[in-house]
């Protein structure tokens, strides 16, 4: 591709004056660290994580503590003293207090549950909810890496239309100021005059327009990685052309974690069934309870204890249970249905990527020999115009041509590059983020 190195120095030198180049991985670290969705995924698993805890609390024991203060009206005193007396002689004659008038009291109450059936299962539900976060998590991560590619690619080729249509107007401007000259001399018509003038006119107004869409890049691919101001980039590697071969589409099965989240939502929708099964079954606890008050009553002791078992044998409820065990065969039926059909849809895009790739590698080798053709062609215009054999209008056509061909390569290059990166995220090949992903996997 025609780029005039003075040229690009000039215009590198504006660019880093007003931001930073990033590069292309450098963009995906930026991102997920800082760009609300992530944190979103993020905060979604730990809340699945916290109902896995909770879960567990339907098979740990739990106490409490309750203290209290009561004034009542009056107190409460009956002496059996003189009744006392008739049997026991030397029996005590105080007063027994029923009631104070200000009572302290406190109650400790402890649980442990012995058998709870539904809490098994929901425990192993509570885990799977953990993993389809976790494999969500992954999996969005990378669809936002991809925009992030994209917006990135988008730049890259932005900036580089803008140059080469600067280089085309300063070589209109070079053609214009030459007519002009010409024609002052009486060398040539007046329309050649127009004619440039006109050209350059309209090339100008392409570079306007060009420059509005990338400083637009720009200011996006900047709120995507959470900068101020635009964000500069530089063209990075060519991705790599994905190989899908013939068992592309089980490799992508086994390798995408939003096709393993459908396999985990089938076993946790299996789980869901079989926790209605054991909402049949009868439950256990075991309870202990200590009271104390500051009265004695007619025992004559502040405090006792009981403990209890308590066994909970669900005989009828409406049909609750009964209309969960459908629901919940419903559910396993449904989540079934939409791994197969998302197992279709990724076989489908397969394929549909797998033609839009190729062809946009030919797009890339068409757009490079056209290029070739409108670089020789425009040369020899030049050298055909010195000798008087062709006139500038023949000139300026051809320059227009090359600027077609130049476009026709960037425009193709984008193709190709995203058309790359899309086959590679549906083969589930693409990883940007692999170390960011190994330390989450040790956290």
């Amino acid at each position: 591709m025609r780029v005039l190195v003075p040229l690009a120095l000039v215009l590198g030198v504006s660019v880093s004056a007003r931001a930073e180049v990033i590069t292309l991985e450098r963009a995906y670290r930026l991102a997920l660290r800082t760009h609300p969705s992530i944190q979103l995924l993020k905060e979604r698993v730990r809340q699945a994580e916290a109902a896995r805890y909770r879960a567990w609390s339907a098979l740990k024991p739990n106490a409490s503590f309750q203290g209290n203060f009561t004034h009542y009206d009056k107190e409460i005193v009956i002496d059996f003293g003189s009744f006392m007396k008739l049997i026991d002689p030397n029996a005590s004659s105080e007063p027994t207090v029923i009631q104070k008038q200000d009572q302290f009291g406190f109650t400790a109450v402890a649980n442990l549950p012995l058998f709870r059936g539904p809490a098994y299962p929901g425990i192993g539900m509570a885990r799977k909810q953990v993993e389809l976060a976790r494999l969500g998590e992954i999996r969005s991560r990378r669809d936002f890496l991809l925009q992030v590619a994209q917006a990135y690619y988008m730049v890259v080729s932005q900036k580089e239309v803008a140059l080469a249509l600067e280089h085309t107007v300063a070589v209109d401007e070079k053609h214009l100021a030459a007519a002009r000259a010409r024609f002052q001399v009486g060398q040539s018509a007046r329309s050649e005059v127009l004619r440039a003038d006109l050209v350059t006119t309209q090339d100008r107004q392409k570079l306007r327009v060009e420059r509005n869409r990338l400083t637009a890049a720009r200011r996006q691919l900047a709120i995507l990685l959470g900068q101020q101001g635009e964000a500069d980039v530089q063209r990075p590697a060519e991705p790599a052309s994905p190989r899908a071969g013939r068992d592309a589409v089980r490799g992508a099965l086994a390798a995408r974690e939003d096709y393993q989240a459908t396999e985990v939502a089938t076993a946790l929708a299996a789980q869901a069934r079989e926790s209605v099964w054991w909402g049949f079954m009868p439950s256990l606890d075991f309870s202990w309870l200590y009271r104390w008050s500051e009265a004695a009553g007619f025992a004559g002791e502040k405090g006792n204890w009981q403990m209890m078992f308590t066994l909970n044998v669900p005989i009828y409820d409406g049909g609750v249970r009964y209309a969960n065990l459908r629901e919940t065969r419903s559910r396993l039926r449904e989540a079934e249905e939409q791994r197969r059909a998302l197992a279709l849809k990724i076989e489908a895009d397969i394929v549909r990527l797998e033609t839009e790739v190729d062809s946009a590698n030919a797009g890339v080798v068409s757009a490079r020999k056209a290029l070739e053709l409108a670089k020789t062609t425009a040369s020899d215009m030049e050298v055909s115009f010195e000798a008087g054999a062709v006139t500038q209008l023949d000139v300026l056509d051809a320059n227009q041509r090359l600027l077609d061909a130049e476009l026709g390569l960037t425009s193709a290059m984008f193709q190709r590059d995203l058309a790359r990166l899309a086959l590679a995220h549906a083969l589930g090949r693409f990883k940007p983020e692999a170390d960011g992903e190994s330390e989450h996997a040790r956290r």
